[in-house]
This record gives structure tokens, C-alpha cells and sequence, in this order.
């Protein structure tokens, strides 16, 4: 569908603003003037610092606790650091000790 100048709506005897017209004598720029838009920045979207950490191993079955992930069928809720696992906790294999974990490389 083409549109041509003929078709739109004249609303005086002007020559019509086209875009070779505003960059020419409008130069391409809005006068200081004219209200601008600002948008308000959403800084719930800025990445937060992620703090790093570490998997843990079970030295007794091998057994690696991922604290991404947690271990939700036993309480411990996904994003929980090793150290701050309950010190009653077990591993959900062989139900070794929290003690039995060392720190993996």
C-alpha cells in the first residue's frame, strides 16, 4: 500500500515537513525548547554481585553439595552456603555427617 502526499490531509497551504525538509533547515535536532521524554532507570535489573560459593564433596560416597541448588528435601533451601547448612544436617546419600565434607577444587 503506497501513501502519497496527494492522499494525506492538508491542513493549511503550507509545503508539507518531509524529512529531507527537517534535516535541511531543522538541521535534525529538536529545539532546546521542546519537552523530552526521560525514562526512569529500572535498577531492580542491575546484576548483582553474585557471591561465590564453593561445592562441597562427601568424603565417605562422593556426594557434591551444590549450593545452588541446596538440598530442598531436607530443609536446606536452594542459594544456601555450606557453611550456613544446619550442623544436624546429613548428607542425603549415605547419611554422612556435615563433618565428612571437605571443600571441592
Amino acid at each position: 500500500m503506497q501513501c502519497f502526499i496527494e492522499d494525506a490531509m492538508l491542513f493549511g497551504k503550507q509545503e508539507p515537513m518531509t524529512y529531507e525538509y527537517y534535516h535541511k533547515v531543522k538541521g535534525g535536532y529538536s529545539p532546546k525548547t521542546a519537552p523530552t521524554y526521560f525514562r526512569e532507570i529500572d535498577k531492580t535489573n542491575e546484576k548483582k554481585e553474585e557471591k561465590k560459593m564453593d561445592k562441597y564433596v562427601c568424603d565417605v560416597c562422593g556426594y557434591i553439595y551444590d549450593p545452588k541448588l541446596g538440598d530442598p528435601d531436607n530443609g536446606v533451601p536452594a542459594g544456601t552456603a555450606f557453611e550456613d547448612v544446619p550442623d544436624d544436617w546429613v548428607c542425603p546419600v549415605c547419611g554422612a555427617p556435615k563433618t565428612s565434607f571437605s571443600k571441592k577444587e
